[in-house]
Parts: structure tokens; C-alpha cells; sequence
């Protein structure tokens, strides 16, 4: 952005230099071309200052909604479960293949499809195993 700066100073020192007058119809429009220059770089240079004061803004309520998060769900770990195993079961009312996580057997006293919303696994008639 000092690089705008700069050259727009210089263009309005090689304007002095050059002397020229503001009494021709082309000496108004470049004065007033090279003003408008510099307030556009004035106004880009502001615009810059307040992305990055809003970007550092953003940046500490992101680290301290992680902190948040962290505080109500605990580690992200606890929710990657690799020992994860699902069991393919084929819905004997719609024959839609539907899949189960196995401990769901262990926890559930009946499981349904997820299609027909019939029972596929009653633990007192079936084995999961099978």
C-alpha cells in the first residue's frame, strides 16, 4: 500500500515540477485526476488497516470459540472411535440392506429399519449373529 502512497506523491511532485497550470482546460484534469488518485489511495489504505483489524477481530473470537468448543465437547478424539464396526442386515420386510453399529445389539432390546420403520432384531427372538 506504501507503494501507491508513493507513487501518487510522486506523480503530484512531478506535477509541481512540471509547473502545470490550472488555468487550461488539461492542467484541471490531470490536478483533478491526480487528487482523485490520491484520495483513492488514502480510502484503499483505511479500507486495509480495517480488513486486517477486522481479520485479527475474527481470528481471536475463532480461538476462542475453539476454546468453547473444547470445554463442552472435550477432545475431538473421544468421537473418533476406529473399533467401530457395523453389521449388514437385510430388512426381511422391504429387503432394503441396512447397516447397525454392533454395540447397538448389546444396548437395544429392538432395532428397526430405518426404511419400512419395521422391527429387524427383536433380542428376544433373534441372534445377531445370524
Amino acid at each position: 500500500m506504501d507503494y501507491l502512497l508513493e507513487k501518487v506523491a510522486y506523480l503530484k511532485g512531478l506535477m509541481d515540477g512540471l509547473e502545470i497550470d490550472d488555468s487550461t482546460k488539461e492542467g484541471k484534469i490531470l490536478i483533478n485526476v491526480v487528487d482523485i488518485l490520491h484520495d483513492i489511495v488514502h480510502e484503499i489504505a483505511d479500507l486495509t488497516a480495517s480488513n486486517d483489524e477486522l481479520d485479527e477481530y475474527i481470528q481471536t473470537i475463532d480461538e476462542d470459540l475453539s476454546d468453547i468448543e473444547y470445554e463442552l465437547y472435550g477432545d475431538d478424539d473421544e468421537y473418533c472411535d476406529d473399533d467401530l464396526h457395523y453389521i449388514e442386515v437385510e430388512c426381511p420386510h422391504c429387503q432394503e440392506t441396512v447397516y447397525f453399529a454392533d454395540d447397538l445389539f448389546e444396548t437395544e432390546n429392538e432395532l428397526y429399519c430405518p426404511n419400512c420403520k419395521e422391527s429387524i432384531y427383536n433380542e428376544d427372538l433373534s441372534d445377531p449373529e445370524d
